[in-house]
């Protein structure tokens, strides 16, 4: 009777709901006692989780007997009541995953003291499994009677000595796990072992309990086992049950709140709704926040996941040599306190497309925003501290940062913010003791940030006082294990597809299946097993509504097993499992298209007038008039990854720099000056060979080609005279108008002295040569040519004629090529004539329309604006914005 296979076992009847379940359980404790004539007061009765007591209890008390209270605990409650918390020896695991991960990072440097500076990501990854390792042989060992402890210890290390070979690494480190856990405290589980109830009671759902077994399997009192336990059958008579399969993600989020809102408007309460996939139940929970739903999440989320972590792991984001801009401004504009200034220097990140820190310069910024940079700087230097540096140090160093920031009474403010301070024991005097037993590590800033990002991961925000709802729950957000006996008036549970619910269970990272199995641990079948009971034990539940998605984004995805099991079995018994219809409410809305806009705003229009801008005016009327006369514009992106833009901006400027300095016209001169102007440029560019190599093996191909065309032209009397020349002149045809043209020449070549003096306008492009060519069959089509021939012969007083116009092909895949314009005076002169004619007619009235044609829509930053998508005559190509 001993032994759990020997001990009476009462089955929990598969046709009882939860509320009977509870009654049941009352009665089989009653009528125990009462066989072996055991005082009530002295049996301890196991239940699995700590929301099973107030039922249990409450179960009790319904029997209608002035009967003593039995012990009703869960394992964890009854080595709490048995033993009094002491404070872990220094190294001793602790289950703490602070202290813990800090005495894992010892353990793995003593072997190894430059593996986390060699392979950081590596350390990483084998500091996660030591400590889940040595956790989970810790409890295996804990749960074993004091005296049968040796053995185990003594076959385990047997096991883990025979690995040889590929896992040998896997081998060492679930060695050092094992030696590891036997530091861990076996106060409070010697105490339960010692412990002698007058009988025991142990109700068993779902996964067992190691701990639970094995003092009942050892002790000589009396054991009842009451086992609730279903299987996939068929659910109650009188239950409920749905099963909805929904298209894709945001689609099943809003069934599953509507079917939670749908239950609420009906009375019944609490719902639950169970995490099987925790990014879809976030979304949901943020649906219902927004119906002002009383929700209590007993999944917890973690402090990374609430602002106030955010803010302090931003802060050490932002605080590395290598971060980005978009980092410290996101975290500047979230730290709760104003800076003045942050417009002008995101502004200036945008303008200039600073992507790194490191690209800025305090003394190319502006003052104000120069203030807030400077002000950072100061805020971040102790953050980057380049030497190696104890935890109790970075710690200091992090909450004085904090406090120069201004964000640190925010944070003592917040339920969140207090929880992170006392997670990374900012505020602690004196220095707990797992700061002191850390007090030989060192660590680097990168090491000290991923540390404080581990354990903001690691520890699950408790909601505390007015923050954990005073109002009455009415849904109740719980995993799967724990929906378990729980008398919801209804279960709601999105995610039973393949991937979320009776998914392939991961082996033991370092022992893999068999030999956890053999170590004590749960293998993968059972906890198969364990899920699959858990997911029987929802049909107990008055309502149940099971949803699933047919696609994960871009991928299909499949119910899952479980679910297709029990929708057979439901069918096999002629109850078939049906779809609820669409809780969510219709709602009407009436097709209103808009016309096309066409805006007249001749006060509006510029009196300077660039390439850039009369294009937009040729291609789209309106795109002119929201990105020239209206000045809108989207902000630039900060983009960290390099693209063909900022290879465009600096090929510009090491061509200007190149024909600046140099002088001497020899081949291999210019070849060692252009080469020498291009590693400076990289420089001010502020990126690494690493970012820039695709770039530097183009211009690799694109140096020897560009030098060559100059020479040869050279040799036939052309000369490059001005580069990045900025003119700006209003030319004779549009005095009228009082129209100044301006605009920065790429180039500007010279051939033949004084009368014969004749100038080639030279604009590079970085685009291949096929499209350049197309552009230049239809020469009257082209505008940045002409326009710029037109201005530099205003500008320079030339005479009709005088000047050439060329695009320069610099694409170092396909070479360099020179494409003349062929007919640049006529298309100049047609230019003019067109600016002059499209002046006159918006000043005097004309409407800007939107054509809403071509290509010019497929990148426009004023389609949003102009509403192309909802015209009333919208154009026939339009179908890409359906």
């Amino acid at each position: 009777m001993n032994a759990e296979t020997a001990a009476p076992v009462r089955a929990l009847p598969a046709a009882l709901d939860p509320a009977a379940a509870w009654a049941w359980l009352a009665v089989e404790t009653q009528s125990f006692a009462r066989r072996f004539d055991l005082p009530l007061r002295d049996v301890v009765v196991l239940l699995p989780f700590a929301q099973h007591l107030p039922l249990a209890r409450a179960a009790w008390s319904r029997l209608g007997e002035a009967l003593w209270l039995p012990r009703f605990e869960t394992t964890q409650t009854l080595a709490a009541s048995t033993a009094a918390p002491r404070s872990p020896d220094p190294g001793a695991l602790s289950f703490d995953p602070v202290s813990d991960r800090l005495q894992a990072a010892r353990l793995l440097a003593a072997g190894a003291p430059d593996w986390s500076r060699r392979d950081a990501r590596g350390f990483e990854l084998a500091l996660a499994r030591l400590v889940e390792t040595a956790q989970s042989l810790a409890r295996v060992r804990l749960a074993l009677p004091p005296q049968a402890r040796d053995a185990w210890l003594d076959d385990s290390r047997s096991r883990l000595a025979a690995g040889t070979g590929a896992d040998a690494h896997e081998r060492a480190l679930a060695r050092l796990a094992l030696e590891w856990s036997t530091t861990a405290d076996a106060t409070a589980t010697d105490g339960l072992h010692a412990l002698a109830p007058a009988g025991w009671v142990a109700l068993r759902a779902g996964a067992s309990d190691p701990l639970a077994t094995s003092l009942l399997a050892h002790s000589a009192a009396p054991v009842l086992w009451l086992d609730a336990g279903r299987s996939l059958g068929l659910p109650l008579a009188d239950a409920v049950i749905h099963v909805t399969s929904c298209p894709d993600f945001e689609d099943e989020a809003q069934r599953s709140a509507a079917q939670v809102l749908e239950h609420l408007a009906r009375g019944e309460q609490p719902v639950a709704l169970v995490a099987l996939d925790r990014v879809l139940v976030r979304r949901v929970r943020a649906l219902l926040e927004r119906q002002q739903v009383p929700i209590d999440d007993e999944t917890g989320w973690k402090l990374s996941t609430t602002r106030a972590g955010a803010s302090v792991a931003g802060l050490l984001r932002a605080a590395r040599p290598r971060a980005s801009t978009d980092e410290l401004l996101d975290w500047l504009k979230s730290s709760g306190r104003d800076w003045p200034g942050l417009d002008a220097l995101e502004a200036a990140c945008r303008r200039g497309a600073l992507s790194a820190l490191h690209q800025l310069d305090a003394a190319r910024l502006e003052p104000s925003a120069a203030a807030v940079w400077q002000a950072w700087l100061v805020l971040a230097e102790p953050l980057r501290a380049t030497r190696r540096l104890s935890l109790a140090e970075w710690l200091g160093r992090l909450g004085t940062a904090l406090k120069q920031a201004g964000v640190w009474e925010t944070l003592l403010a917040d339920a969140a913010g207090a929880q992170v301070l006392e997670a990374l024991r900012l505020h602690g005097e004196p220095a707990p003791a797992w700061v002191q037993q850390a007090a030989g590590t060192r660590f680097d800033a990168a090491e000290f940030g991923r540390w404080a990002e581990s354990v903001l991961e690691q520890i699950a925000f408790e909601p505390r006082g007015a923050d954990a709802g005073g109002a009455a729950v009415a849904v109740v957000i719980t995993p799967l294990s724990r929906a378990m006996l729980r008398p919801f008036a209804a279960v709601v549970c999105p995610g039973a597809d393949e991937a979320h619910l009776g998914a392939a269970p991961a082996p033991q990272p370092l022992l893999g299946d068999a030999l956890a199995q053999a170590l004590g641990m749960a293998g993968s079948a059972e906890r198969r097993a364990a899920e699959e009971g858990a997911f029987a034990q929802l049909l107990r539940a008055p309502k149940l509504a099971l949803l699933h998605r047919r696609r994960d984004g871009n991928e299909p995805l499949q119910p899952s097993a479980l679910l297709l099991r029990l929708q057979f079995a439901a069918e096999r018994a002629g109850r078939p499992l049906r779809a609820a219809a669409d809780p969510r409410e219709l709602q009407g809305i009436t097709a209103r298209p808009v016309a096309r806009p066409a805006p007249s705003a001749a006060a509006l229009l510029p009196d300077t007038l660039n390439a850039t801008a009369y294009e937009a005016l040729r291609a789209c009327p309106y795109r002119f008039f929201a990105e020239r006369m209206l000045r809108l514009g989207e902000a630039e992106e900060l983009d960290d990854a390099l693209d063909k833009r900022d290879y465009g901006t600096w090929l510009h400027a090491v061509l200007q720099d190149f024909h600046r300095r140099r002088d001497s016209g020899e081949a291999a001169l210019d070849s060692e000056l252009l080469r020498r102007v291009a590693d400076e440029q990289q420089v001010l560019l502020a990126r690494d060979d690493a970012d820039f190599l695709l770039y530097a093996a183009w211009f690799e191909q694109l140096a020897p080609r560009y030098l060559e065309l100059l020479h040869r032209e050279e040799a036939e009397g052309l000369h490059v005279r001005d580069t990045e020349l900025a003119l700006q002149a209003a030319p004779p045809a549009l005095a009228h108008l009082n129209v100044t043209l301006r605009g920065q020449l790429d180039r500007v070549d010279r051939r033949g002295e004084g009368a014969q003096t004749r100038l080639r306008v030279v604009d590079y492009k970085t685009s291949g040569n096929a499209a350049l060519r197309q552009r230049l069959k239809q020469p009257f089509e082209d505008t940045q040519l002409p326009f710029y021939a037109a201005l530099i012969e205003a500008a320079e007083g030339l005479p009709p004629g005088g000047v050439e116009a060329a695009y320069l092909a610099l694409d170092g895949r396909e070479g360099v090529s020179l494409l003349p314009h062929a007919e640049v005076q006529a298309s100049a002169a047609s230019l003019l004539e067109g600016i002059a004619a499209d002046y006159e007619r918006l000043r005097g009235g004309a409407a800007l329309p939107a054509l809403g044609e071509g290509k010019a829509c497929e990148h426009c930053n004023a389609r949003g604006l102009c509403r192309r998508d909802h015209w009333d005559d919208m154009p026939a190509d339009s179908a890409d914005g359906q």
